[in-house]
């Protein structure tokens, strides 16, 4: 390692380690607060000890530079378990050795539920679904990482955190100069840090205004009442007390308030658990790179297990001291000094630290406070909606008043929200058209065909996509009110979308009481997961007018032949030889074509076979079929009597791309390609008019082709 490199680490580590014994020993104070305060010493040993495991197993991860400790969220929470000590009738009162005691073991069996709950979730994968958090909660998160960053940073300066008790106390004594030289660091680190790297400028600041107040504070120039050393220095540290778990003699009988207090253990747990994925996303964020996360829960989980062996807490993932290690130049190296220093400070080096200004290092902390505040609150206003912006101010006035958790959650609660009514906005049909427009693979008569066109705008199409829910189901029952009055069908596709919820199967069936007095058919396609919550949307009274399908080609063809038969054009009689105009052309052109009579699943072709016949279907129904990669048989096209088939793999000459099955007991004529070569000869006029014929079908499915593909872009 350079020297450049070892002074850049060393000063890294050394900021970091500083800021992490300060907020070691404000969570040691607010773990064992109140009736426990007696024993604060204890506490602050559990977390210098999480403080230095913390800093060595953040050093030791994927993340290099990440610093983790004793941590805001999941103190809070245990301290008000522990506080509950103080209510009972313990010998020696709270301050009494069965109460430490007792308190003790508490941290430590958290500490392993926390380790426990940590690998079992890397076990079951499950650490990537934080990745699912949207933007706004992550941003507002980490902005409100950084209005807490500020007001722990203001606190450490002069005790005035960013809180209404905070501008009380500064309203009532405004003069502070170790205020204003606080700010003035975080001003100079704020101006000069786009120009200078942070490597160097911010251990060369921080040893400027270290060497600034200590003469300041030697000489004569400062007013007393202004240059007091516990105003602007820390104060000196003695030794402190520490019982490791394994000296802990409870009895039997004391343990019932570690059962009592089980549940409350495991909430602390979760809060842990959602921390630490937050704070590991965040990080992602502000590295630009992606961790793996299931790889550094077990690395927490370890760190857990043997924190809470020698007499500390969980070290929780600290996003302020990893950036803050992070952005002053450090990595592994600095997190192992941080560790270090923790550690020194635990044996009692402590003294060390009176020497630190508690506005210069206040002031760095500040700096990456509003560093923060400018990425995640300023920065996004130029590119983020005035929605998510105001999500993450929600967030950010939610964690800075009521904590992280409770932001999250309702970060959570209100994205979804958001999502809901967004959602609900979007257009659920992917397809909304007619019969006239849209067909089934059904070839049709010429008598059926003019039917669907003049008419076909009387049964309506829509194919849905996504998830249906009330608010998406309610914009497609707005669609229907505004319905021309004389539609006689609708056909609804669900076969596409992911899901349909009770509330959306209750706005269908009303959807069908309101059609009862026109009659309305309903034709209700579902898919292989939607055939439950389809087959409810029905009525009991009038079952009769809705009908249901697996397949929407399938459906269609239904209410085609519906529509079609209410206009009496079913029973029209066709011929395949519809081109041939005069009886006698028609006989003289079957003499080229072999009879052939086909049964029920009988295969004409296969797919793959080559093209050497062409079909007049006379009789029965035929179809044209195709094997899916999912071995499914998919129908492409569905032939009654008056058919032609096969016609294009005959004159491309290609293998057929699709199987042709009789579908009902058929006759059928087959003109092979040697017998169209004699009738060119003999008959080129029938050759030609049936090859006109050819043509003309062609263009026809070419221009339904194009069709489909507009409706469907």
């Amino acid at each position: 390692m350079s020297v450049a490199s070892l002074v850049r680490q060393g000063s890294a580590g050394v900021i970091a380690g500083l800021s992490a014994i300060i907020y070691a020993l404000s969570y040691g104070a607010l773990l064992f607060a109140g009736p426990l305060s007696s024993l604060v010493a204890y506490a602050i040993t559990v977390t210098l000890i999480t403080a230095v495991i913390g800093a060595v197993a953040g050093a030791l991860s994927e993340g290099r530079s990440f610093i983790a400790g004793p941590d805001s969220n999941t103190i809070t929470v245990l301290a008000s378990i522990l506080a509950a000590l103080g209510a009972m009738q313990l010998p020696g009162g709270p301050g009494g050795p069965l109460a430490l005691q007792l308190a003790l073991a508490a941290v430590a069996l958290t500490g392993v539920l926390l380790g426990l709950t940590f690998y079992f979730v890397a076990r079951a994968n499950l650490a990537q679904l934080v990745r699912y958090i949207p933007f706004a909660v992550m941003a507002g998160f980490l902005a409100a990482t950084g209005w807490l960053i500020a007001s722990g940073a203001l606190n450490i300066i002069g005790g005035i955190p960013l809180s209404l008790a905070g501008i009380e106390a500064f309203a009532l004594n405004p003069w502070r100069p170790e205020l204003a030289f606080g700010v003035v660091v975080a001003l100079t680190l704020f101006v000069l840090a786009p120009r200078i790297s942070g490597a160097m400028l911010i251990p060369a600041v921080m040893a400027a205004a270290t060497l600034i107040v200590n003469l300041a504070l030697q000489s004569d120039f400062c007013s007393p009442a202004y240059c007091a050393a516990n105003t602007w220095l820390f104060q000196k540290m003695a030794a402190l007390p520490w019982m490791p778990p394994w000296e802990l003699a409870l009895e039997l009988s004391d343990t019932g308030f570690l059962f009592d207090n089980l549940a409350e253990m495991l909430v602390v747990t979760f809060v842990g658990l959602m921390t630490t994925l937050l704070s590991i996303a965040s990080l992602e964020l502000s590295h630009q790179r992606e961790f793996d996360l299931n790889k550094i829960l077990k690395q927490q989980a370890i760190a857990s297990g043997l924190s809470a062996m020698v007499g500390g807490f969980s070290p929780i993932l600290s996003i302020g001291r990893s950036l803050l290690n992070y952005r002053s130049g450090g990595g592994r190296a600095g997190g192992f000094i941080a560790g270090a220093l923790c550690l020194a400070t635990l044996l009692g080096a402590g003294t060390v630290i009176s020497y630190v200004p508690k506005p210069a290092l206040g002031g760095l902390v500040l700096f990456l406070g509003l560093g923060m505040l400018k990425q995640w609150l300023w920065d996004p206003w130029r590119t983020a909606s005035r929605l998510e912006l105001a999500q993450i101010v929600f967030i950010l006035l939610l964690v800075a008043n009521f904590g992280f958790m409770v932001g999250f959650l309702a970060g959570v609660l209100l994205s979804c929200a958001v999502f809901i009514v967004t959602y609900s906005r979007l257009p659920i049909a992917s397809v909304s058209t007619n019969l006239s427009l849209f067909t089934s693979s059904v070839a049709r008569s010429e008598t059926g065909t003019n039917i669907l066109r003049a008419h076909g705008e009387k049964t309506l199409l829509y194919r849905l996509r996504g998830y249906v829910f009330f608010g998406s189901a309610s914009r497609i029952d707005k669609v229907f009110r505004s319905m021309a009055p004389d539609v006689e069908a609708i056909v609804i596709d669900f076969s596409s979308v992911s899901g349909i919820d009770s509330s959306a199967v209750g706005v269908f069936q009303r959807m069908l009481r309101r059609h009862q007095d026109r009659k309305t058919a309903f034709y209700l396609v579902y898919g292989e997961d939607t055939e439950r919550a389809v087959r409810a949307i029905t009525l009991t009274s009038d079952a009769a007018r809705v009908h249901y399908f697996d397949a929407l080609d399938r459906a269609i063809e239904t209410a085609e032949d519906h529509l079609i038969a209410r206009r009496g054009g079913i029973s029209a009689r066709t011929t395949a030889l519809q081109f041939l105009t005069e009886a006698a052309a028609r006989a003289t052109f079957l003499g080229y074509c072999e009879q052939r009579r086909v049964a029920r699943g009988e295969v004409l072709c296969a797919e793959g076979d080559m093209s050497n016949e062409v079909y007049f279907l006379e009789s029965g129904g035929l179809e044209v079929v195709k094997l899916t990669a999912d071995r499914r048989v998919l129908r492409l096209a569905k032939l009654d009597a008056g058919s032609v088939v096969g016609e294009l793999a005959f004159y491309t000459g290609e293998a057929r791309t699709a199987a042709i099955v009789a579908d009902v007991d058929s006759t059928i004529y087959v003109l092979r390609r040697e017998d169209l070569g004699r009738l060119r000869e003999s008959h080129p006029e029938l050759a030609a008019m049936f090859e006109h014929m050819v043509i003309h079908k062609v263009s026809h499915a070419l221009t339904r082709a194009n069709k489909l593909l507009a409706l469907y872009r």
